[in-house]
This record gives C-alpha cells, structure tokens and sequence, in this order.
C-alpha cells in the first residue's frame, strides 16, 4: 500500500494490480471491481464504515474490547 500525492491513474492501476493479485479473495476483487463503477465519495465513505465495523467486530471477537 502506498500513501502520499497519487494520480488517479496511479491509484486505478494500484487497484487493478490488488484485483489481479491470485492471492486476493474473491470478495476484494469484487468489491475492489465495484467501486471503480461507483461515485468514488460514497464508495470510500461505504469502505471506512466497513473498516470501522470489521474491526470492532474482531477486538470484541479477540477480547480487545
């Protein structure tokens, strides 16, 4: 993952590369497929909720809570 100034074309292609990857699950290359079609706020906004989520769900699942 890279952080930092990116060009669109830049971070696209970082996606492709992550969908392309045989080591990505299925669902990611979809959800990853997905969100190029999608307005990119909301796709990013549905992908931090997500994030946010998952992650509580696994401390509370580990006992990190």
């Amino acid at each position: 993952m890279t952080s930092g100034a990116q060009t669109t074309g830049q971070v696209e292609a970082e996606i492709n590369a992550v969908i392309a990857a045989p080591t990505t699950s299925r669902w990611l290359k979809a959800a990853l497929a997905d969100t190029l079609h999608r307005d990119c706020i909301a796709a990013a906004r549905d992908a931090e909720l997500l994030a946010d989520l998952l992650g509580r769900r696994c401390d509370s699942i580990l006992g990190r809570v």
